[in-house]
């Protein structure tokens, strides 16, 4: 089974929090966790891009880096990758046979079958250690505590990301219980006897420092530095030696991030050099990507992420008139999102992400949005209807609300 028959949407139709079974799993499969150092990064928003800062870094270095990531935006070979590149398909049918083979034997013994979730995190393990990688970006898939990335009893270094409010379902209603389950990745073990966070709420940041000095450990906190300029999308960054830096992933945002990076990557002891190489060449689809002349995609998809979204727009395209191409899935905070992005100059298309059942449809997007932001927008049945809409429209057009829309694309 490649990736032409396994749903790209289904990882996280059933959530189930929890390390037993990831652990068993594992335990079939002779621990392959235990044969590689991680680098473990958790947060709501800015994991990706922070990730992909990390990894490039550590390729400039010359370790051969593995990056395990979710969700996937085209591929499901997305999601386990080494030095940039995604898991050829024979490899991934090969260790998702051998991790979905040990996951019956976990079934028979326990009476509770792995997650989808739980079985790529092990197929991702196994081939990282058949591969012999140096290290493995990994980044958490939902909370931190009780995510099936948290097996691993030990890491070189835990980075936390920007904390705020998503996935109430799971994680709890405030800041402080989400943190809490954010900190869960914080233990005994972190080789650099430190962890790296980047600009947080004050009441967050001192629980992370509670939770790393419980456990033996200081805070980094890299605070978001002040932008100093950009060209077109991209921003520049200050090296320590005073060198102006152009980031390689576009948006105002990836100031917070590519410092998080940065600090991480000196508590890992890497070179100035490889640091700044990382940053001017990493690679990460779907965040504030110009896909083509006058049309921008960003996967901000919870109120954080669409505020991050906001300011770029703001800084790079302000008073410029816009029609903002907007899909969500209807378990999200659809209010605040779209008020976020009103402007007086903004026409909005609704549209939808094809063959998603958590989805919502068009037409009650657009009756929504009406009925409860003030927003009068007009529906389209799919993202290549919107697309046609927006051309005739002639204005810069950015598309946006979930990241499972650009597939679509």
């Amino acid at each position: 089974m490649t990736d032409k028959n396994r749903n790209p949407h289904a990882f996280h139709n059933v959530v189930r929090l929890g390390l037993e079974r990831i652990t068993n799993l594992l335990e079939k499969l002779g621990r392959p966790d235990r044969k590689l150092k991680f680098v473990h990064v958790a947060g709501t928003n800015g994991k990706g891009s922070t990730c992909a800062f990390i990894e490039a870094a550590l390729v400039k270095d010359g370790k051969k880096t593995g990056k395990f990531t979710s969700p996937n935006l085209v591929r499901v070979n997305e999601r386990i990758c080494i030095n940039g590149n995604d898991i050829p398909d024979f490899d991934l049918e090969r260790v998702l046979t051998a991790a979905e083979e040990a996951s019956k034997f976990v079934e028979n013994e326990t009476g509770e079958a792995p997650t989808q979730f739980e079985i790529w995190c092990a197929a991702a393990m196994l081939y990282f250690a058949q591969q012999k990688c140096d290290i493995v970006v990994l980044e958490v898939g939902l909370g931190g505590e009780y995510d099936a990335t948290n097996v691993i009893e030990k890491c070189e270094l835990a980075v936390i990301c920007h904390i705020d409010i998503d996935h109430t379902a799971y994680l709890g209603d405030t800041l402080e219980e989400i943190a809490h389950a954010k900190c869960g990745i914080i233990k005994d073990g972190i080789a650099a006897r430190t962890v790296v966070t980047g600009t947080q709420y004050p009441e967050v940041t001192e629980l992370i420092r509670a939770r790393a000095k419980e456990h033996g450990h200081t805070l980094t906190v890299a605070e978001t530095p002040e932008p100093i300029g950009f060209d077109g999308i991209y921003e520049y960054y200050i090296m320590p030696d005073g060198e102006r830096v152009k980031l390689a992933l576009g948006g105002s945002y990836q100031l917070a991030n590519a410092a998080v990076a940065h600090a991480a990557l000196k508590a890992l002891g890497l070179p100035d050099a490889s640091i700044k190489a990382g940053l001017e060449s990493a690679s990460h689809r779907g965040r504030f990507e110009m896909i083509a002349d006058g049309v921008i995609f960003d996967g901000g998809h919870n109120p954080d992420g669409v505020r991050a979204l906001e300011a770029s727009l703001d800084r790079y395209f302000c008073d410029t008139p816009m029609t903002v191409i907007y899909a969500c899935m209807a378990d999200k905070d659809i209010k605040t999102t779209l008020s976020t992005l009103t402007r007086k100059d903004r026409e909005f298309i609704c549209t939808t992400v094809q063959g998603n059942p958590r989805a919502m449809m068009p037409e009650a997007l657009r009756d929504y949005a009406r009925e409860n932001c003030k927003v009068s927008g007009i529906a389209a049945p799919s993202l290549r209807d919107a697309l046609a809409l927006a051309k005739s429209r002639g204005r810069l057009t950015i598309i946006c609300g979930s990241l499972y829309l650009y597939g679509d694309l």
